[in-house]
């Protein structure tokens, strides 16, 4: 497990472009006004933007946690939460983000009695949930957003057409999904274009012969969930909070610069931007994010120092902030592993 837990290779590129953003970040937007931002910047807003952020790690737990409890799998929300902040290491430092992040929960779930099947059911339905209730936030957040009086009418034409675009592919997936053999000739050609990139930046290879497991485990969850009518409104809670906890914490920020930006752009812009991040395959999202959110904020008329500032104070929140405490978690985690093995070896002794 040690070459899934550690690449000392994307600690040091992550790092290195962690501190070439702080550095060109001032440079953009004037050293002088960057430090006229931050005496202004009103700390309520940024202790509000903190508590949001902390419910999308409270949301994951409850989450996952609720999943574990639809395959009759119980554990203590402590342990769920302490596994939910550790992904916020996993994911930026592991190969392939989300896989390794999926890596890393098998080996602590496991570690805590959770069968293989069920560890493997709950990933697959915590990601349909999640990814579901952000089809409907994205979607809500982009015919909303033309609220916004200050738009031209390009910019909601734009807008418009991503919408369309988005309802286009969210229809598309749900026609794959009636159509397996479909789907799973679909998920083989993405998987081979995904192999193709993991080469290039000397990632690990996703087995292509799995895929068909994998696509029936997707049935195997929605079916799950179907049957827990019950439990059904405490995932989707837990679903919003994760999302809004990242979007609130967002804004939170914006009014901590003096900023009041409108709702559904702040919204748009992070689905976009999350969209992005997602399929860039860099950990994190880094670069991309804080380019692309700062250049979309400015584009719907928010001031560049205040889009800039705003943004990288966000990713000082949601991106670097949690990396401490996650690696906590994961010490905790196989500290716990630790003692098990050791009591495991002197009970068999």
């Amino acid at each position: 497990m040690k070459n899934i837990f550690f690449s000392w290779k994307r600690i040091v590129i992550i790092f290195l472009v962690g501190i070439g953003i702080w550095i060109l970040i001032p440079k953009i937007i004037g050293l002088k006004e960057t430090v006229n931002l931050l005496d202004k910047i009103k700390f309520w807003a940024l202790i509000l933007a903190l508590f949001s952020e902390a419910f999308f790690y409270i949301g994951s737990a409850i989450l996952s946690r609720t999943v574990l409890r639809m395959t009759k799998d119980k554990l203590a929300f402590w342990d769920v939460l302490k596994i939910s902040l550790m992904d916020s290491f996993s994911v930026q430092f592991l190969p392939l983000g989300s896989l390794g992040e999926a890596a890393v929960d098998y080996y602590f779930y496991h570690l805590k009695k959770i069968r293989t099947s069920h560890i493997i059911l709950m990933f697959v339905a915590r990601t349909i949930i999640i990814w579901v209730v952000f089809a409907f936030i994205y979607l809500i957040g982009a015919a909303f957003a033309p609220t916004n009086s200050e738009l031209s009418g390009s910019k909601l034409l734009i807008i418009w057409l991503i919408y369309a675009a988005a309802l286009g592919f969210f229809g598309y997936l749900i026609y794959l999904y009636s159509k397996k053999w479909l789907l799973l000739k679909r998920a083989q050609r993405l998987i081979g274009v995904a192999n193709f990139i993991a080469r290039i930046f000397h990632l690990g290879k996703i087995e292509a012969n799995k895929i068909p497991l994998f696509i029936d485990k997707i049935y195997e969850a929605t079916n799950i969930l179907a049957a827990n009518g019950r439990l059904q409104f405490q995932a989707v809670l837990g679903a919003l909070f994760f999302w809004f906890g990242d979007i609130f914490a967002l804004y939170f920020t914006f009014l901590g610069f003096g900023f009041k930006p409108n709702l559904a752009i702040v919204i748009f812009t992070y689905s976009v931007v999350k969209i992005l991040a997602t399929v860039s395959f860099i950990p994190g999202g880094l670069g991309i994010t804080e380019a692309s959110m700062s250049l979309i904020f400015i584009g719907f008329g928010v001031p560049s120092a205040t889009a800039l500032a705003s943004v990288l104070v966000f990713r000082f929140i949601t991106f670097w902030l949690p990396i401490p405490i996650g690696f906590s978690s994961f010490l905790s985690l196989q500290k716990e592993y630790i003692k098990m093995k050791l009591s495991e070896i002197t009970n068999g002794g």
